[in-house]
């Protein structure tokens, strides 16, 4: 008899299970995509030799320069070393934390990226660039905006002028901040 009451309740379980899944959708598919990406054009100033009241990192998450005196919320600087070499250096290179990446991009147009790599970017040491290089960026993980919990954007950037003796960097910038999207085109991302 106790075996017939444990099944009764089990069965009338299953079928319910599957009708609310099936209206539910599939719970781990991503949201819709929202927020339209878009090109902008941003400058940095290098981490060393400059004022410490201007903005020497870039934020992905919120889209914009950041000044790394204020916090830990940006996810990579810029600096000029040896008096002429510009670098991008993510967090994990400066001891913060390894979440945030870089991927050089060589032999790729800024145009040509359209979907942000899943895999390969360098996160704990400085990568070398120049006016024209392109690189791919992971932000740190985070939940702003997000109802997925907390997931990396992405982020493409290609330098437009490296200016030494301003000890500054403009950046034409594609970020993607939809959560767990990775395309990189303007518009909402698809993918």
């Amino acid at each position: 008899m106790n075996y017939v009451r444990m099944c009764i309740p089990l069965v009338f379980t299953l079928p319910l299970v599957a009708v609310i899944g099936v209206a539910c959708g599939d719970p781990f598919a991503l949201a819709p995509a929202t927020a339209p990406n878009r090109i902008d054009t941003t400058e940095i100033f290098a981490l060393s030799g400059t004022d410490i009241g201007l903005p020497s990192a870039y934020d992905i998450v919120d889209r914009s320069p950041a000044i790394t005196e204020l916090g830990e919320l940006f996810d990579f600087v810029f600096d000029i070393q040896d008096g002429s070499q510009a670098v991008v250096i993510p967090n994990g290179a400066l001891g913060l934390a390894r979440g945030p990446g870089i991927q050089l991009m060589a032999n790729t147009s800024f145009d040509a990226i359209t979907l942000a790599p899943a895999t390969g970017y360098n996160a704990d040491s400085s990568v070398a660039v120049a006016e024209g290089s392109v690189f791919v960026a992971r932000s740190r993980s985070s939940s702003q905006d997000c109802s997925l919990g907390s997931v990396a954007r992405f982020g493409k950037f290609e330098v437009l002028e490296v200016d030494t003796s301003l000890r500054r960097v403009t950046f034409q910038v594609l970020v993607g901040i939809n959560c767990g999207f990775r395309g990189l085109e303007p518009g909402i991302p698809t993918e």
